[in-house]
């Protein structure tokens, strides 16, 4: 084979090796990852998605058709990385096609493509040792006949593609047998170059050499990167756990905020009814009663924030929301303006808040988003994210929210549609 033939060899098996490598970025908004939460989402019971059937706890079908179940980041990157690895392999596979002369080589390429796809599915885990042995004995025969043939050095790329997927997966030693593997594929050339010394074996060895640094490069190299991406993606799932827990911490600090304060004050005036019930009773009565007060003033604030009704803005509950999106690894994006108005019966500034705190929680816990748009006006609050999956369930919060809505005049909308989920607060 001329040496312009086996660059241009070189070069295409190089260039689609690279189509293998999975990267830190996402194939179709795939790897930007969702909150870390993996538990189904649900959504709000005024939402318009109808409710599946359900068989043993998963949907089965949804108007009349099945339902498929939403696929992680991860799995979506698992599975576009199988398929780019099957490719690359059956273009390995293809190579030799185009410059072997013999027939018999041609057609026993096209049987060794089949244990040899079947062992590219198995990327990232050991294979069967079955099919380990079966691959290498079936691409080593060929690569072994060719050299008696003297057919062409190119079909070396075939075993070498298969050594390149079982070195791959070693994490141990892993050095040492690459070069027990290059060793064992130059022993065809090495028997020929002693067998008929007067030929030029030269080109024998530099595309094998070329064989099996482009396949075991490209097969390393995709599983560095697939490392990588998982350790992003724990990254993340962190992330997201750890805003969640500040979320946690925060119900905490606004429950000590609400009931430390007032005991401690009602404590002191015990203490200083105690003192004066003796003396001065009419104002140790005064003092209980004020004690009474305050226990029944706490006693409403626990409620209302057991049951996310305390006071809130939407100013602050955006800044919070911003906060906890931004360390979940989820795009954040706010249009439009709002003016504090705390007109209305039930206070449409903290009804509209509500929504934000919620909705908030909601995205971070059941839903798998990758970006959240709000939109805001005069009177309304609009909430948008992606990651929402076809299944859902209803959210008791929101419900409970609509209610104080339809009360305030006003209404509370969900809509689960196309991946989407869309919080609608209008007032």
């Amino acid at each position: 084979m001329p040496n312009t033939h086996l660059l241009c060899v070189t070069f295409v098996t190089v260039a689609w090796g690279g189509l293998a490598l999975p990267t830190s970025g996402r194939p179709g908004h795939s790897c930007t990852v969702k909150t870390v939460s993996t538990r189904p989402a649900r959504t709000n019971t005024t939402s318009a998605t109808p409710t599946p059937v359900v068989k043993n706890g998963s949907p089965v079908v949804k108007n009349g058709s099945p339902v498929k179940k939403d696929a992680s980041p991860l799995s979506r990157m698992r599975r576009y990385t199988t398929i780019s690895m099957v490719t690359v392999v059956a273009l390995y596979g293809l190579i030799p096609l185009t410059y072997l002369n013999n027939a018999g080589l041609i057609l026993g390429v096209a049987l060794a493509l089949v244990p040899l796809l079947a062992l590219a599915f198995f990327w990232e885990k050991w294979p069967p040792t079955w099919l380990i042995i079966v691959t290498l004995v079936c691409t080593f025969a060929l690569w072994g006949a060719a050299v008696v043939l003297r057919d062409n050095p190119v079909i070396s790329i075939v075993p070498a593609t298969a050594m390149a997927i079982v070195l791959a997966q070693l994490t141990t030693n892993r050095a040492r047998w690459i070069a027990a593997g290059a060793v064992a594929l130059f022993i065809p050339a090495i028997l020929g170059l002693v067998t008929n010394p007067a030929e030029d074996w030269r080109i024998w060895f530099f595309g094998t050499a070329i064989a099996y640094l482009a396949a075991t490069g490209m097969f390393l190299l995709n599983q560095y990167a697939w490392n990588l991406y998982l350790e992003i993606d724990n990254s993340r799932r962190t992330a997201a756990q750890l805003a969640v827990m500040q979320e946690r911490y925060r119900f905490a600090s606004d429950l000590h905020d609400i009931q430390g304060h007032t005991l401690h004050v009602t404590r002191l005036k015990i203490e200083l009814a105690s003192k004066l019930i003796d003396r001065d009773p009419v104002a140790a009565h005064e003092q209980l009663a004020e004690a009474r007060d305050l226990i029944a003033e706490t006693l409403a604030g626990t409620r209302s924030l057991a049951f996310g009704e305390r006071h809130v803005a939407v100013a602050s509950e955006l800044a919070n929301a911003k906060e906890l999106f931004e360390a979940a690894g989820i795009r954040w994006s706010v249009t439009g303006e709002h003016s504090a108005d705390q007109s209305g019966p039930a206070g449409h500034e903290e009804l509209l808040g509500l929504v934000v705190r919620e909705a908030t929680t909601n995205i971070l816990r059941h839903a798998q988003a990758t970006a959240v748009t709000v939109v805001l006006g005069p009177h309304r609050v609009h909430i948008v994210n992606d990651g929402s999956p076809a299944t859902t369930r209803p959210l008791s919060g929101l419900a409970r929210l609509g209610e104080r809505f339809q009360e305030a005049g006003g209404t509370l909308r969900t809509v689960s549609a196309n991946g989407e989920f869309r919080t609608e607060a209008t007032l």
